[in-house]
Order: C-alpha cells, then sequence, then structure tokens
C-alpha cells in the first residue's frame, strides 16, 4: 500500500513514520513536510515532498499523491489554531479528490480526548485548543457527506489521551499508567497505522480502544 503522512517531525509522527518503514504491508510512504528528512534522503520506499504551503497543492505534488491508499494525518497544534487544524486538512482533502479515478481513500486523522467539537459549549479549562481541534475533527468527519464523496472518502478519528514517548514507560508502574488514562507513542502509531491500513467499523477511536489494539498489534 501506498501511505501519505504528515506531521512526521513531530514525536508522535516521528513514531509513526519509523514503523510505517517497518510494516511490510506498506510499499510507498510519500511524507508532506515544511523541511527536508536527512534520514529519508536514500531510503528506498519513502519520499519527502516539501510543502511551502498546505493550502495549496501543484500538479506536481497532485500527481505523486492521487494514487495513495490512505493518509495518516498526524499535524495538529497546542492552540487550536484554524488555519493547522481545519483549513490545512481541508485543503489536503479536496485536492486529493481532484485527480482520484477509484477506490476509496482512507484518512486517518489525529485527534485528541479532551476535543470538543461543540463550538458553543463551554470549557473551563483550554477552551480556544480544545474547541480548534475539535473543529478540525468534526470538518473532516464530515467532509465526505458535506462535498458528496461519500463512495470515495472514508475519515477515521484517533483520540489519544496523554501520548508519552515509549521510552519513559520503563520508569512508569503500568498499571498507574492504564488508570491515569495515558498511551504510549508506538502503541498510539501501532493503532493509527493499523486502521490506516485495514479499516475501521468505528468512525472514532478513544484511548482505551487505541491502547488495547497498539498492545495486541506490539506483541505479535
Amino acid at each position: 500500500m501506498k501511505i501519505l503522512l504528515t506531521g512526521a517531525t513531530g514525536f508522535i509522527g516521528g513514531e509513526i513514520l519509523t514503523q510505517c518503514l517497518d510494516h511490510p504491508s506498506i510499499t510507498s510512504i510519500i511524507v508532506l513536510s515544511r523541511r527536508p528528512i536527512e534520514s529519508l534522503s536514500s531510503h528506498p520506499k519513502a519520499k519527502v515532498i516539501i510543502m511551502e504551503d498546505f493550502k495549496l497543492y501543484p500538479e506536481p505534488v497532485i500527481r505523486e499523491i492521487s494514487d495513495a491508499d490512505a493518509c495518516i494525518w498526524a499535524m495538529g497544534t497546542y492552540d487550536g489554531n484554524h488555519q493547522v487544524e481545519v483549513e490545512y486538512p481541508t485543503a489536503f482533502a479536496k485536492a486529493m479528490l481532484q485527480e482520484r479515478r477509484a477506490g476509496k481513500f482512507r484518512y486517518v486523522h489525529l485527534g485528541g480526548a479532551f476535543t470538543v467539537e461543540d463550538q458553543g459549549k463551554t470549557l473551563w479549562f483550554m477552551p480556544t485548543a480544545r474547541r480548534g481541534r475539535g473543529l478540525g475533527e468534526f470538518t473532516m468527519r464530515n467532509f465526505a457527506k458535506e462535498n458528496g464523496c461519500e463512495e470515495s472518502w472514508e475519515t477515521i478519528v484517533m483520540r489519544p489521551s496523554g501520548v508519552l514517548k515509549k521510552d519513559m514507560f520503563r520508569f512508569l508502574n503500568l498499571a498507574i499508567v492504564d488508570t491515569i488514562g495515558f498511551i504510549r507513542s508506538d502503541e498510539c502509531a501501532a493503532s493509527m497505522i493499523d486502521v490506516a491500513l485495514n479499516g475501521s467499523t468505528e468512525g472514532v477511536w478513544q484511548n482505551s480502544a487505541m491502547v488495547a489494539k497498539g498492545r495486541i498489534l506490539l506483541e505479535q
């Protein structure tokens, strides 16, 4: 399968990238990035496309990505920036549909456990960030219906809670971690990649389901 990935320079996206490169079912991965990734400069199944503006997709870029099977959108912000959370993924989706000829495209969106799609809901902590990211989730979950492309587009939103680098877990009690509701970065990545490859009957995945799925996959 050919996979697209954004956010590869972040610690969640970086773990997704590492696992994608090692996954036998992924034959090609295109990374959309603002800057070069030196470690991929000579990798046989990876290519980096430098994006000057994530709202603009020139014809050469469209040709490179239009035959992909799925995208893992791991780009996000801590402040709910409207351009990044809403405008960027929407522009990507519309660009993908311009040249797509056959098959349903699967879009896996990295959200968060505390995001809120209801823009009128009263929030007592981090209201702007939670509403901003929630609006991004809502927009992409409804993209296919709003654009009349339900036969060719599928969105799956993943909502991890606190994501910790996998190496930190060696110092933590697993039972306490599970009680608090954290997820390891490798569990998060594994569950997102599996959904991108195999689809899901659920349109939204919560943290507990991601943890359970990720652990099963990593133990195999």
